[in-house]
């Protein structure tokens, strides 16, 4: 049991080592222009930025804020979450997506994930706007759980994949919900239909 345990100590849970040295010398050039002009918040740099990221993902813009944290909320904010609202994701993600979720002032719940992608089951996502939640006179989609409006879903996009993302959309217009991609294990993935 004693050499189990020696070469369990020698194998590193995540190297955040090897990576940066082998960028260390583009990431000290970069870190030192940042210590000259000051740049640490905005500027040409992180316009810079913000214009390559946004050609990369062939997106007419790109916002660059201090985490995929302060992203996803002000995404979930900006299309109308409001607090005690209800946003659907998947548990299978990183502690992040619910933190956001949670600081925007909503409520996280859950839909299983498909066992082949890693990624959002959209049978899963059908099931619950089905049997999981009920429509009220005024025409909004309630919480059967928790009794609250039903707002926006998070499909995650997990190891380079997205998520099926066609079924998604169709059951959040059916349902009138924003969608909010979690794409940050995901940058540059193409979904094709």
């Amino acid at each position: 049991m004693s050499g189990f345990h020696s070469v369990a100590n020698s194998i590193p849970f995540l190297d955040l080592v090897t990576p940066h040295v082998e960028l260390e010398q583009e990431l000290t050039e970069v870190f030192q222009k940042a210590l000259r002009t000051a740049g640490f918040i905005g500027g040409p740099m992180v316009e810079d930025f913000e214009k390559a990221f946004a050609a990369f993902c062939e997106a007419g813009h790109s916002v660059a804020v201090s985490s995929g944290t302060d992203a996803l909320r002000f995404a979930l904010m900006a299309s109308g979450v409001k607090p005690g609202d209800v946003v659907v994701t998947v548990p299978h993600t990183f502690i992040a997506t619910t933190e956001a979720i949670s600081q925007a002032g909503a409520l996280p719940e859950f839909v299983d994930i498909d066992e082949q992608t890693y990624n959002m089951d959209p049978a899963k996502l059908a099931e619950y706007l089905e049997k999981q939640c009920t429509v009220n006179d005024s025409g909004a989609l309630i919480s059967r759980r928790s009794g609250r409006p039903v707002t926006a879903v998070v499909p995650v996009h997990l190891y380079g994949q997205m998520a099926d993302m066609d079924p998604i959309l169709e059951l959040a217009e059916r349902y009138r919900l924003a969608v909010i991609e979690d794409a940050c294990q995901a940058h540059g993935a193409e979904y094709f239909s």
